[in-house]
């Protein structure tokens, strides 16, 4: 899980990209409204450029955690305002390929893309809920957000979404159950000694 293993370790790289005075909710919300410009471009079928924007929205996505970070604004509501803007952000770029896939008659990659609305919300809803349950963190599973927005980028940029589809649909749907798992193993079975 990239977000695991790379959290914090390029905000002195991405920072020199960022506008001073730009405080990090403000970059979530942008990081919002250039994802809905991704998925416009999505659902009318210029995928190369929806690709440049899904990247240019998850530089944003970093940004905010890299603002915050190097700036020690860090905040209980920052965090909980990103991971919200995150599930939005998350809806308008299928929404867009939903859109374009259903217009297109592809019932194969409309409903591949559903699937991955279904993985993607449940994937942090069952980390939220398990750490809520376990008082502990839950980020186990062959993919989260990072992960998915990398293969959507190049997927769209390289015209390649109809093999990237499916196998976002299935890991994203295989993460749910391997946390739903893990928490199932840390609350059901015996504790050892």
């Amino acid at each position: 899980m990239l977000s695991a293993k790379l959290g914090g370790k390029f905000d002195k790289y991405i920072m020199k990209f960022v506008p001073k005075g730009v405080s990090p909710n403000i970059c979530t919300l942008l990081g919002l409204g250039i994802t809905g410009i991704a998925g416009f471009f999505l659902a009318v079928g210029l995928f190369k450029i929806g690709g440049v924007f899904i990247f240019l929205a998850g530089f944003c996505d970093m940004a905010d955690g890299a603002i915050a970070r190097s700036t020690g604004r860090v905040s209980q509501f920052g965090g909980f305002l990103d991971s919200v803007i995150d599930r939005y952000a998350d809806l308008l770029i299928f929404f867009g390929l939903c859109f374009y896939y259903y217009f297109n008659h592809n019932l194969f990659l409309f409903l591949c893309a559903l699937l991955v609305i279904a993985g993607s919300l449940l994937t942090s809803y069952t980390r939220a809920r398990a750490e809520v349950f376990l008082g502990q963190r839950c980020n186990v599973g062959l993919i989260e957000r990072p992960e998915r927005i990398i293969l959507l980028g190049i997927g769209a940029l390289f015209n390649i979404l109809n093999y990237i589809l499916p196998v976002l649909a299935l890991l994203s749907n295989i993460t749910v159950f391997q946390r739903i798992y893990f928490v199932w193993r840390k609350t059901a079975l015996p504790k050892k000694g």
